[in-house]
């Protein structure tokens, strides 16, 4: 959803999506965080090499993706951790990405 804007109209897309599905049906949905100042400078960049722009979403943005439906455990999370029996192959990684799954009742 990084390379729609504007946010309003990602979030369209996305309501457009979950209505057609039938219930019992699931997102599945990951973007990058603008929590990381590095993060943000990177996709600036990216954006002024004449790349189509990335945007970077609030985590309060993209947990706004999943309203009105109920999150898979572990609810929404970095890739690297969504349900990692062994987080120990990145212990110190700072992954700016979030990603969930969540159920349309």
């Amino acid at each position: 959803m990084g390379h729609i804007t504007p946010y309003e109209r990602a979030r369209e897309i996305v309501a457009t999506l979950v209505d057609a599905l039938p219930s019992g049906s699931h997102l599945v949905l990951g973007d990058g965080v603008d929590t990381d100042p590095a993060g943000v400078e990177s996709m600036k960049l990216y954006a002024d090499s004449g790349a189509i722009p990335y945007n970077l979403r609030s985590p309060e943005e993209i947990t706004a993706f999943f309203d009105g439906l109920e999150p898979v455990e572990p609810g929404l999370t970095s890739p690297t951790r969504w349900r990692a029996e062994d987080p120990a192959p990145w212990p110190n990684m700072h992954d700016p990405n979030i990603c969930g799954v969540a159920r349309k009742p």
